[in-house]
């Protein structure tokens, strides 16, 4: 497994607690529920990031 797709995941599961069961807690200056939301949205996208770049053509250079 890639470790994009990883921390992808990761984020994508701690975002999703974070956002529906503690939504009133406070982490320094921010708040379980909107942090939540961001950590999904960054998951979405590193998740996505690291599929794209696992699927190559067959005749792609991989040192780029």
């Amino acid at each position: 497994m890639n470790w994009r797709i990883g921390l992808g995941a990761a984020l994508i599961i701690v975002g999703g607690v974070l956002a529906l069961f503690f939504t009133d807690l406070e982490f320094f200056w921010f708040r379980g529920g909107p942090l939540g939301i961001i950590l999904v949205i960054v998951g979405v996208l590193d998740l996505l990031d690291g599929v794209r770049r696992g699927r190559r053509p067959v005749g792609s250079d991989p040192g780029r």
